[in-house]
């Protein structure tokens, strides 16, 4: 497992009951840098990652705002065909929100 410092810019999650079939299912989107190794992409752009349950996006969607910066536990998963990265844990990282003191030159 592999622990990322990361932008999340959003969540969704679905709980229920489709034509009979139980659905619990979180997705989380993180900000990723664009490949500028081809010299034809530059910038950010938003991946999503599964989130395994629903309640995972349901605390970060009832306890924070977005844009959150925060410390992503990745966990790759393979079915024996395919290999995909998961999300594991999610741990908010506090930040300062108090006044940022004023520029000295500025008086």
């Amino acid at each position: 497992m592999a622990i990322e410092k990361v932008k999340i810019t959003g969540v969704k999650f679905f709980q229920g009951s489709i034509d009979g079939k139980d659905i619990d299912s979180g997705t989380i989107f993180v900000e990723e840098m664009l490949d500028f190794t081809t010299g034809r992409a530059k910038g950010y752009a938003t991946q999503a990652y599964k989130a395994g349950k629903a309640s995972v996006s349901m605390e970060l969607m009832n306890r924070h705002e977005f844009p959150l910066l925060a410390e992503v536990e990745f966990m790759r998963v393979t079915n024996g065909n395919e290999t995909k990265n998961v999300i594991a844990n999610v741990t908010a990282i506090p930040h300062d929100i108090t006044t940022p003191k004023a520029d000295k030159k500025a008086a």
